[in-house]
């Protein structure tokens, strides 16, 4: 089994001319298309960290990453097929997931206090999440929605199906201090909530546990001044 390495970072950070030209010209454009400008430094921002990372992780360039797509769409890099990652974004923070050995998926939000969590819970969700979540006081219900949609988004984003799945196929059990479990139809996989900032939750999810995890702020992590050799 290989180690899982996490990586958080702010986006309220604003990238230099020479982050920028790492990025392809299909981010750049992506990055122009957003409506509200902020939202389109937030998508810089999150992937100059990515190339950042992979670049130090495959010693080359931060502007050399190429990317492809497999199975359902999920990006991969093109250099190596054994190397894994995923990104998330929500408010300010960003979080990105390296392994070698398999695919992951992780997803960080940002708790939002108008959103009417028990009533997605009510639709989308399985009958025992629903109770635990309605169980919980009204202001503990921000958060016990945003740990239970964390958990289920990053099963999600494990398969690169994303919102294409039913969402109650999965059951996440959370009860009081014990870890975060998963099922999806009977079948157990590896979920770890993270603790990351107040007013955020964040969850990474595997077929199998890792052999290890470190979480750390990703400015820990130089991009390489040249190819490995």
């Amino acid at each position: 089994m290989s180690p899982l390495a996490l990586y958080w970072f702010r986006l309220d950070v604003d990238a230099s001319p020479d982050e920028r030209a790492w990025l392809s010209p299909e981010e750049r454009a992506r990055a122009a298309r957003f409506i509200v400008p902020m939202h389109g430094r937030r998508y810089e921002a999150a992937h100059i960290q990515l190339r950042r990372l992979l670049g130090r992780e495959l010693g080359r360039p931060p502007g050399a990453i190429e990317f492809a797509f497999g199975t359902n769409g999920k990006p991969e890099v093109a250099h190596s097929s054994s190397l894994h990652f995923n990104l998330s974004h929500s408010g300010d923070i960003g979080l990105i997931g390296i392994s070698r050995e398999r695919e992951l998926g992780l997803d960080v939000e940002a708790e939002r206090p108008t959103l009417d969590g028990l009533g997605i819970a009510h639709r989308f969700f399985t009958i025992s999440e629903t109770a635990w979540l309605a169980a919980l006081a009204p202001a503990a219900r921000i958060r016990g929605f945003c740990r239970l949609w964390t958990c289920k988004e990053a099963w999600m984003k494990s398969g690169g199906q994303g919102m294409a799945l039913p969402l109650d196929r999965a059951e996440v059990t959370l009860d009081g201090a014990a870890p975060a479990r998963l099922k999806v139809q009977g079948a157990e996989l590896f979920v770890r909530e993270l603790d990351l900032l107040p007013g955020y939750c964040a969850a990474v999810v595997m077929t199998r546990a890792p052999a290890s995890i470190t979480l750390e702020p990703a400015a820990s992590a130089p991009a390489p001044a040249k190819p490995a050799p």
